[in-house]
């Protein structure tokens, strides 16, 4: 993915830029950067610079990065709601269980004589 601007192909962006351009706030960039070489490896290192840039490619990586870590929140959060929904599921069937125990030993209290 290239972004143009002013006719010419850019392919260093401030931390700031990728924020306006992904809509992923630069601290989650920052940390991002330093959990994952592959996003680490889209540094520019050049002494005598005071901001960091990132290659174009990083923009990529971002956006794979951000999806990801949103998928694996939705199913973290299904996997909670199913967990949730097999303790009920089982709950009600220990409470049957139980109910049918009672209403065998009430009908052998009344066949008895």
């Amino acid at each position: 993915m290239i972004v143009t601007t002013n006719n010419k192909e850019k392919y260093y962006y401030k931390i700031g830029e990728l924020e306006k351009i992904t809509g992923i706030p630069s601290s989650k960039i920052r940390y991002w950067t330093n959990n994952y070489a592959s996003l680490k490896d889209q540094l520019r290192s050049t002494e005598g610079y005071t901001h960091k840039l990132y290659h174009y490619n990083a923009i990529e990586i971002i956006m794979n990065l951000n999806k990801f870590k949103n998928v694996s929140k939705i199913n973290s959060n299904y996997n909670n709601i199913d967990q949730k929904l097999a303790g009920k599921i089982n709950r009600q069937i220990e409470i049957l269980d139980k109910l049918k125990l009672i209403k065998f030993k009430i009908e052998k209290l009344i066949d008895t004589p």
